[in-house]
């Protein structure tokens, strides 16, 4: 069969190539061609093939010698190229390949190759088609949305597991090493239509192409060469081995085991082998041989327990005996790989599957299973070490980590591979009844494991293929899902990862849980169709087919039998609760997963399974013996079934014309279901490649229709019986029709037949060209078909079960059968309109039942909300039930009416409704709030967005509802505001609609004005603050818009000030006196109002006062001013609280002295209380916003004249004012940002906002501000901050940069004041998860203008530097910005670091030489013979050239050496102090810029090269790749944070601490040397000297391990080849460097070459460093031209003048004067940083001699 289908792909190819190249012979190649041959034969063809076909456009690529020449490849139509590969050798087939996978824009396909379909190399899927750009481009949209969407990641993208290609198809294109994946994967999902479109172009370009090899083409292979060289070796070394002679328990000698990296070879390349399918042209003998060695080596892993906890050992044992165990069982999965590999390749004799191999290989899976794996995945496998209580699965789940380590993912992945390939072996061979036990067990137990998609994916795969073939285990299998149901996950993360390929109607994928998946697929998979083999009898045949028919129906009806088995079981669980476990909501999850995956192509099961669970539902409920819980929970899921049917049916009903669309699109005859159905065969049959389970679901759809056809013909001949035995006068009609009906359902079946006989692989190739329909057609037509059956034809069932309910006795019953309705309705409420449905709910209505009562009132409700027009149908019967006795009905009903009111604004009751609700406010507690909260929404509810229809309506409603009630009486009226009365902010609200509203009023009636003005009186008097303050602005607008009532305010305003005046003289005669305290309510209030009244009415007007000639602003004035000084803080708050009111009505008091100093005094004061300062920045926040209320207003006033007035008289008084005030107290506003309350920077904050939003002020001066708000822990506020710094930025750029160092020292003054632990460091980051800078926004503002950013840097890198005399903490401050800065490209911290390098190179040394200059000298000359490493400070020549590794190596040896070091210092120090100290504290600056070098270093993976080689003049687009930054690294300057919070600059100096400032100067002086390593020490020369330097980086460093800094060796620039290390200990990179000195002397004995740079110390000069170019040998020394530099920057030639020109300075030295030949200046003409330290000491040593 196989060759005949290769000859038939060959003739078939051969066709399309004469087709495609007419009028050129075929090129038939008998023989290989050498490739000389091929390159001229396709030089022949090169211009044909342009004329007859669009070239292929790809980037030409070298053409490499002795290989095709490339350039002509691309020319080739693609045709004639796939039949040139197929005659090339295999080698040159695989370079090209490569090639072509290279110029292709896309990543190799996952190999996908069904078992099935003999592709036979692994080149031949590798190979990428070409594709047009567009289809590619949307596939990878797909993929990527597809990735990004679902929750676990996975290299085999979103394609559904049993794509996967047979065997061992993942390791296929990926080496072992490409397993350090994501830790988790994608949920599988079915692909997507655009996935499946592309994979059909790809299957038909394949079938038409590809080169197919042969056999022996493959056996000449590298792989299969590598395979059988691998094989031949392991045999000859195990030759005398006797395996029988080993039993289960015995050792395995170690020469049986293999290694670990034969084992993982031979697993990928026996997958390889496997896909090709030449397994079997090994060995029979060889390959059995294998097998049982390869069993030995699964045994030497299948019982390991990788979770072992050895309580003695210390954590290093613990984790390599974990990685010892963890090799031995991924070597034995590798060998089950292998096993399996072999066992499932296409053609292999019996001999190899061998019973003990094959179960070997279930014990090792199993076992790592359920000890290994799901103790990984899901905490709730896991046992406590410590023996102590479980915990529930769901706090253990709760506190997962979901990290897991590379070594287990990779085993998990090659599990998966094994689970997988078992269930090809079980389509293969037949197992024993024990061995498939395990298997099933196996197989079931990952579906109630979290975490475990793919393996579970896999494990459908294994138990469908047991189910299938296995009849007597399926009732086992089913058992044990039912076992195992309690431990299905319930967390909503991981119920439903298996994802469909529909979405939902947001276009959200659509997931199902992999239980559910696991089900239907069992039920599919029963259905067996007869063998296609065509019958040799022709007699036989009638006979045959009836069997056959027979053999369908049956295989069908047992698939039937096994759903009916499974739901009746698992619904039997949902009655009362089962100990623990409550199986309802695991039904409800599984009806859900029913509903999701009726009607799609893919799970004919599940329409199945639904329609038995109806038929199912229905007996329960139905039946009054079943346990109540039980005919609740069925009706329950009987009313969601239906449900979904009613909306079914409602949009089937626009199907239509999709379904004739599809009928024009398919050919067939005229039967339109047959057509229907072919079309959807077609579908399933094309995608079964990408989906080999759609094979089950062809064959239960071919079963079912087959049934069902058969079932209409027995059904229309009993019909006809039945008409034959009464007489009718239609008879001979409807026999005909009988007749009719037989005819086709005998057409059909022929067709089924036709179908079944019909191969899929021919199958697929008839319909190549055929135009099968997509995913979604392919929907509809299951969807339109399924409308036939009875499923979707008993929803008129259901209904009718469910009303027939409403009559039980049990209220429980009636209740949900009463919900379930309303479940309907909401899906089609025109369900409502039948008679039956009516009569229920009227009936219900009126039930005895309360609950079932509210349920009918709830299904109305929905119902009217849902059609506005039947409202009033439906109105009366649901009023009446406003009054029912039950009070739960009672609240529906208010609340269905509230809804109406809302939603429909128009409806005419809506008086009447308010009215009956209104009458229910004397109800018990909860209708009262009820109706309270509804009237507060319909009309004491701001409306949106001014909206003035509403607003109306409102007021319409309102007085509509009075008048209604005229009769009644207002008694109801006033319970409701009595009832409102606590809520101060409906009179507010009342009070202000009164205010807009009647100044509105045309001609209002005086009773109704003195009413008003009489009760806002009464408010005033007996209320609180907020409702004084509106209802005192209620009556100005009032009094001075309408009334004029003068007199009225005047009398008011004269009883509080005499009030407020009597007090004061009072207090004045006697400040002690009682009466006073007791009077101190009415003073509040007193001064409260008078302010208030002060606000709103300008007393000075004639209309008040009349004649007198008091001013009575002054007199205020003076008389809040007085109370202003009182002892008492609350009198002093109402008094401040008055005078804001007052300098509302009168801002120019606000320029009075007394007022300025109060202010002033008041923010400026620290000790002046908190609430005081709030009130005062609160009184000029409330005068600005007046202030722009008034402005806004008069700007409407001046749009309405403008034309008629003259601009020149027009003159903004008021914004003059409102500007000289904020000008006159801006100063101490902004001071108070730094106030420790943050509700004090809220309101300054507010001030300036409102300052800047009006003009009032220059910006600039605010910058600095509202940088260092910026800062403030509270998020609001810090928006409100960094908007304001936007907007002005927009408006003058450059002023944000102009302040922005200001800024930063000014937010460091604000988290001073906020930092409420003095002992703590102010730090300059969020102490949150997100370590983001304080200043970050301030940054990312600046960040963008190259130019800005690097001067910003700069400015504060100056800040460090020690003339700067910067307090440390601010240093530190400034250290953590720049640390936690949010950088985006690599030149930011590029530069940084190389502006810390030239800060420290200067700084650093000058720092180290002052130090050593304090010493006393005397006693530095005792020091020099001291054998310590600090030596190198000493002034003499000889130790400087001394080598240091010996003079280093004393001190590493043990702590008392390095003692001895310090005391050696110690006995040098100056008798003052006071430079000890001085060195402390500036050495912080440059210690904290080594710190943050290093830590930028490490944050974003920088290596030394990469820093070194950096230069800030070259263009920027060189460094613009974005920072790969690293996770877990974070800022923390120990010592630092050690000096600040000992204080030790301020700390008394004693023994202890100079010891620390001393030990710290020799830390540091190491870490200078340590700064920049240039060169790499020999291997393995890790010398005591490199551990002595690192014990002290790590103690300067914050001292522990380095975690964070194994990560930052890591080099994310691919360019730098360069050489790298690990970490090292003490976070800084293992410096491998020689010994400076013996480089130094080994180089000072070369000789000096004409041309050499050198270094010379040259007497008569006294620059540092001397550096000069040979330019000849003298006689008594050396000519040299001198070369003008600095340590730090470039090197050029220097000039002097001669007369009037520059000439190169040259001067003659002697040989001594040379003190270093040979300098390599770097490509910059720079110094290197070694160069540099070595000629910094080198000149020490030289100055201090001399001296």
């Amino acid at each position: 069969m196989e060759m005949k289908g290769e000859q038939k792909d060959k003739v078939e190819k051969m066709g399309l190539v004469e087709d495609l190249n007419k009028g050129a012979k075929p090129v038939v190649v008998l023989q290989k061609l050498s490739l000389d041959d091929v390159q001229k034969l396709i030089k022949d063809r090169e211009d044909k093939s342009r004329s007859s076909l669009k070239p292929i456009k790809n980037k030409p690529s070298k053409s490499n010698k002795g290989s095709i020449d490339q350039s002509v490849l691309k020319e080739l139509p693609p045709e004639l190229l796939a039949e040139i590969e197929s005659t090339m050798p295999l080698c040159e087939r695989v370079k090209m390949n490569k090639r072509k996978r290279s110029t292709v824009n896309e990543k190799p396909k996952y190999a996908e190759i069904s078992s099935d379909e003999d592709n036979d190399s692994d080149e031949a899927f590798e190979s990428s088609r070409k594709r047009h750009k567009k289809d590619d481009d949307k596939a990878w949209e797909y993929e990527e949305r597809d990735r990004r969407s679902s929750g676990d990641h996975r290299r085999s993208g979103h394609s559904h597991e049993g794509r996967r290609s047979s065997g061992g198809g993942r390791y296929r294109n990926r080496s072992p090493s490409d397993s350090d994946m994501e830790d988790y994967s994608p949920p599988p999902s079915l692909s997507e239509v655009a996935r499946k479109m592309k994979k059909k172009e790809k299957q038909k370009k394949r079938k038409a192409y590809e080169p197919k090899l042969t056999p022996e083409e493959m056996m000449d292979s590298s792989t299969f060469k590598r395979f059988t060289a691998s094989i031949e070796n392991i045999l000859d070394n195990l030759e005398d081995m006797d395996f029988t002679a080993f039993g289960d328990d015995d050792e395995i000698p170690q020469e049986l085991l293999l290694g670990k990296h034969q084992l993982n070879e031979l697993g990928s390349e026996s997958a390889k082998i496997k896909a090709m399918g030449i397994m079997d042209k090994l060995s029979t003998d060889k390959t059995v041989k294998v097998l049982n060695i390869l069993e030995k080596n699964i045994q030497d892993g299948s019982k390991l327990s990788t979770l072992l906890n050895h309580n003695n050992d210390t954590e290093e044992e613990e984790r390599l005996w974990r990685d010892l165990i963890m090799e031995r069982v991924t070597k034995s999965a590798d060998a089950c790989l292998t096993t399996i590999n072999i066992m499932t390749s296409p053609n292999m004799p019996k001999a190899v599957y061998i019973e003990d191999v094959i179960e070997r290989v279930i014990q090792y899976t199993k076992f790592h299973l359920q000890n290994t794996l799901y103790p990984q995945y899901d905490p709730v496998y896991r046992l406590d070490p410590h023996g102590g209580g479980l915990l529930s699965s769901k706090a253990k789940r709760a506190k997962c980590s979901t990290h897991k380590q590379r070594v287990i993912v990779m085993l998990y992945n090659k599990v998966c591979d094994i689970v997988s390939s078992l269930s090809e072996l079980l389509e293969i061979q037949l197992l024993t009844d024990t061995t498939i036990l395990q298997v099933s067990s196996m197989g079931i137990t990952p579906f109630f494991v979290e975490n475990v998609s793919e393996l579970q994916l896999c494990a459908i795969k294994l138990v469908t293929a047991v189910f299938s073939r296995y009849e007597k285990h399926r009732q086992l299998i089913l058992e044990e899902i039912f076992t195992s149901l309690a431990r299905l996950p319930t967390s909503k993360r991981s119920l439903r990862n298996f994802r469909l390929n529909s979405s939902d109607m947001d276009g959200e994928p659509m997931y199902i849980q992999m239980v559910t998946a696991l089900v239907l697929q069992l039920i599919q998979c029963v259905v067996h169709l007869p063998s296609s083999e065509k019958d040799s009898n022709s007699e036989e045949d009638s006979n045959k087919k009836v069997d056959q028919d027979v053999v369908i129906t049956n295989s069908y009806e047992t698939a039937m039998r096994t759903a009916q088995n499974f739901l009746s079981i698992f619904l039997k669980k949902c009655g009362s609760k089962q100990g623990e476990e409550d199986y309802r909501p695991l039904f409800e999850n599984f009806v859900q997963d029913l509903l999701s995956t009726v009607n799609k192509p893919e799970w004919p099961a599940a329409e199945l399974l639904l329609s038995l669970l109806g038929r199912l539902l229905v007996h329960q409920f139905s039946n009054k013996s079943t346990e109540m819980a039980l005919r609740v929970a069925s009706l329950d899921y009987l009313g969601t079934v239906a449900a979904r049917l009613r909306k079914d049916a409602v949009t089937s009903k626009m199907d239509q014309g999709s379904i004739e669309r599809i009928l024009k699109q398919v050919s067939g005859g005229e039967d339109e279901i047959q057509q229907l159905q072919k079309a959807l065969l077609d579908y399933l049959d094309e995608n079964t490649e990408t989906d080999p389970s759609l094979v089950f679901s062809r064959k239960f759809y071919i079963a079912q229709w087959f049934r069902d056809t058969t079932l209409e013909t027995e059904k229309a001949m009993k019909s006809q019986k039945d008409e034959e035995s009464s007489e009718g006068t239609h008879h001979a009609k409807e026999v005909e029709t009988t007749g009719q009906i037989m005819h086709r359902a005998e057409n059909r079946k022929k067709f089924l037949r036709s179908i079944i006989k019909t191969t899929p692989s021919q199958f697929s190739t008839l319909k190549m060209n055929s135009d099968t329909v997509d995913y979604d057609d392919a929907c509809l037509i299951v969807r339109y078909l399924a409308s036939m059956r009875p499923f979707a034809q008993s929803f008129d069932i259901y209904l009718t079960q469910i009303l027939r309910v409403l009559g039980e006795n049990a209220i429980a019953v009636r209740t949900k059968a009463m919900k379930c309705l309303s479940e309907v309705v909401a899906v089609d409420p025109s369900i409502l309109a039948r008679l039956d449905m009516q009569r229920g709910v009227h009936g219900r209505l009126m039930d005895n039942s309360t609950s079932v009562r509210e349920a009918a009132v709830e299904l109305l409700g929905r119902f009217v909300l849902c059609r506005p027009q039947l409202a009033e149908q439906y109105y009366d019967m649901l009023i009446e039930r406003i009054l029912d006795t039950g009070i739960s009905v009672r609240k529906r009903v208010i609340k269905i009416l509230r809804d109406i009111c809302i939603e429909q604004p128009t409806f005419p009751k809506i008086t009447e409704m308010c009215v009956k609700m209104i009458r229910r406010v004397n109800d018990e507690e909860g209708i009262k709030k009820l109706v309270n909260e509804t009237f507060q929404k319909l009309w004491f509810t701001p409306t949106p967005h001014n909206d003035k229809e509403a607003m109306t309506r409102k007021i319409l409603n309102i007085t509509d509802v009075v008048a209604a009630c005229r009769d009644t009486g207002y008694d109801w009226f006033e319970q409701l505001l009595q009832n409102t009365q606590n809520d101060f902010m409906v009179i507010c609200n009342v009070a202000k609609i009164l205010e807009l509203v009647v100044p509105l009023m045309e001609h209002p009636s005086e009773t109704f004005l003195a009413t008003i003005e009489e009760d806002l009186m009464k408010l005033i008097i007996k209320y609180g603050m907020t409702v004084v303050q509106h209802c005192v602005s209620c009556l100005g607008a009032v009094v001075n818009k309408v009334t004029q009532n003068f007199k009225f305010v005047w009398a008011c305003f004269n009883r509080y000030y005499g009030a407020i005046s009597k007090l004061k003289s009072q207090h004045q005669e006697d400040p002690n006196n009682t009466s006073l305290l007791t009077n101190k309510p009415a003073l509040l209030r007193s001064l409260f109002t008078v302010g208030a009244l002060c606000r709103h009415f300008d007393f000075d007007l004639e209309d008040f006062k009349g004649n007198s000639k008091v001013n009575i602003k002054d007199k205020v004035l003076e008389l809040l001013m007085y109370f202003t000084k009182h002892s008492d803080e609350e009198v002093q708050t109402k008094a401040i609280i008055g005078l804001g009111f007052a300098f509302i009505q009168h801002p120019s008091l606000m320029f009075e002295q007394e007022v300025k100093n109060l202010y002033n005094n008041i923010l400026s004061d620290k000790n002046s209380s908190v609430n005081l300062k709030i009130q005062v920045l609160k009184n000029l926040q409330t005068y600005l916003q007046e202030e722009d209320t008034r402005m806004q207003q008069a700007d409407r006033d001046w749009k309405k004249v403008a034309k008629q007035e003259d601009l020149k008289e027009m003159g903004d008084v008021s914004s003059g004012m409102s500007s000289s005030i904020m000008q006159l107290y801006l100063k101490q506003v902004l001071e108070a940002f730094f106030h420790t309350q943050s509700s004090v920077r809220h309101f300054a904050l507010n001030v300036i906002a409102l300052t800047l939003n009006q003009g009032l002020i220059h910006p600039v001066q605010c910058v600095p501000y509202l940088i260092a708000m910026g800062t403030d822990p509270e998020p609001a506020m810090r928006n409100k901050a960094d908007q304001q710094l936007v907007e002005i930025d927009k408006k003058y750029a450059g002023f944000i940069h102009m302040k922005a160092v200001a800024g930063m020292k000014m937010s460091y003054q604000v988290q001073q004041a906020i930092n409420t632990c003095l002992k703590d460091p102010v730090r300059g980051f969020r102490q949150d998860e997100s370590s983001s800078a304080l200043c970050s926004h301030l940054y990312s503002m600046i960040r963008g203008n190259r130019q800005h950013r690097r001067a910003f840097l700069i400015s504060l890198l100056n800040l460090f530097d020690d003339t700067a005399k910067t307090e440390v903490n601010m240093l530190l401050y400034i250290a953590d910005n720049l640390a936690c800065f949010p950088y985006q490209t690599q030149e930011e911290p590029l530069f940084i670091m190389h502006h810390i390098d030239i800060t420290l190179s200067v700084s650093g040394s000058n720092l180290l030489q002052s130090f050593k200059e304090s010493m006393v000298k005397d006693k530095r000359k005792e020091r020099k013979s001291s054998p310590s490493k600090e030596n190198e400070s000493s002034e003499s020549e000889e130790e400087v050239s001394r080598p240091r590794k010996s003079r280093k190596r004393v001190d590493s040896d043990s702590d008392s050496d390095s003692e001895d070091d310090i005391n050696s210092v110690m006995k040098c120090l100056p008798e003052n102090s006071a430079p000890l100290i001085e060195f402390a504290n500036v050495s912080q600056g440059i210690l904290l810029l080594l710190m943050l070098k290093q830590h930028l270093k490490n944050l974003c993976g920088f290596s030394d090269s990469k820093i070194q080689k950096y230069s800030p003049s070259e263009s920027a687009k060189v460094y613009d790749k974005a920072i790969n930054r690293k996770t877990g690294v974070h800022f923390h300057p120990k010592q630092t944070l050690d000096f600040l919070r000992s204080d030790m600059a301020n700390s008394k100096i004693t023994e202890d601490v100079k010891r620390s400032i001393v030990k710290q100067y020799l830390d540091f002086k190491l870490l200078m040397e340590h700064l920049d390593p240039d060169e790499e020490e020999e291997e393995g020369e890790v010398s005591a000297s490199t551990n002595a330097r690192n014990k002290a980086i790590t103690s300067l460093l914050g001292g522990g391990s380095p975690k964070n800094n194994a990560a930052a060796e890591t080099e994310d620039d691919e360019s730098d080849g360069e050489d790298r290390g690990g970490g090292t200990s003490g976070s800084l990179r293992r410096s491998k460097r020689n010994s400076d000195s013996t480089e130094l002397a080994a180089q000072m004995n070369e000789s000096v070459d004409v041309m050499d740079v050198i270094a010379i110390c040259c007497p008569k000069y006294k620059d540092r460093p001397q550096i000069a170019r040979v330019v000849q040998k003298t006689s008594n020394g050396f000519s040299v031209q001198w070369m003008a530099g600095s340590y730090s920057g470039s090197w050029t030639e220097a000039k002097r003048r001669d007369g009037r020109k520059l000439v190169p300075w040259v001067d003659t030295i002697k040989e001594s004067d040379i003190i270093y030949k040979k300098i390599a200046l770097t490509s910059a003409n720079k110094l290197t940083n070694k160069v540099v330290q070595t000629l910094r000491s080198l000149y020490a040593a030289k100055d201090g001699t001399s001296s």
